[in-house]
């Protein structure tokens, strides 16, 4: 189950059971390669953050919850979702609706 919402007070509010297909626990870190001018390359880890997290979450909404969220979406720059590993702020940055079905893109702010 993930919970959104706004940051700000408003009425809205939203549960959502997401489908398997919900892309919510890939990590990744922050990890690149850079050739050197001995003709050598040189490894750098610069650890881990959830803030290069991105959320994709796929789930069966009624007309209603597409609604909400589709304003949530439209009105507001960040919003907060509950996920089982934690509570985060969110940029959202993609909305599709398909036959009862929404599919939102949220990038973790903090």
């Amino acid at each position: 189950m993930i919970y959104i919402t706004t940051k700000e007070a408003s009425e809205y509010a939203l549960i959502l059971a997401e489908k398997p297909e919900s892309r919510t626990r890939r990590l990744t870190r922050r990890v690149s390669v850079v050739s050197t001018l001995d003709a050598g390359s040189v490894a750098i880890d610069s650890g881990y953050s959830d803030t290069d997290r991105r959320l994709v979450i796929e789930a069966d909404a009624t007309e209603a919850q597409a609604d909400i969220l589709e304003s949530m979406i439209q009105n507001y720059s960040a919003l907060l979702v509950s996920l089982p590993d934690g509570c985060f702020t969110v940029l959202p940055a993609d909305f599709a609706l398909d036959n009862g079905a929404v599919q939102i893109t949220l990038l973790i702010a903090e």
